[in-house]
């Protein structure tokens, strides 16, 4: 399957975001997520995501998720997709962003993957890693 490229390029107002995202599997069916902290009006706000992160220029949605599954999690694996495509709307830093999220699937054997993080705000904002059951995600909040 081939991939477009970004078409979604930062304007000067910084409001569009296109990412690409990894659903990653375990042999046991698990999913693999990571929590961030970052501060929002001056509170720390907790959210759990699947890896990845936006798509540079002149970088395809699949090539975006394989940089980010390697910077996060030092892990080079086949992936397949996109598998799914979600549009949010948030804020960060003030702003807000119109977000597009492509995802791809990705199958990992090895149980104990580390955090790993490029940016000084990557390093601050990813907390801890798990790995989730549907049972687990459908009882959380």
């Amino acid at each position: 399957m081939e991939t477009r490229k970004n078409t979604a390029i930062m304007t000067p107002a910084g409001d569009e975001r296109r990412s690409a995202r990894v659903i990653l599997l375990n042999a046991a069916q698990q999913v693999l997520l990571i929590r961030f902290v970052v501060e929002r009006h001056h509170q720390p706000f907790v959210f759990w995501a699947t890896p990845g992160g936006t798509v540079e220029k002149d970088e395809t949605d699949l090539d975006a998720a394989r940089r980010e599954l390697a910077e996060e999690l030092a892990l080079t694996v086949p992936l397949t997709g996109p598998v799914h495509t979600a549009a949010s709307r948030f804020e960060h830093e003030d702003r807000r962003v119109d977000n597009i999220d492509l995802f791809f699937l990705a199958r990992c054997e090895q149980q104990s993957v580390a955090l790993h993080s490029v940016t000084q705000a990557e390093r601050a904002a990813m907390k801890e890693i798990r790995w989730w059951t549907i049972a687990e995600l459908e009882r959380s909040s």
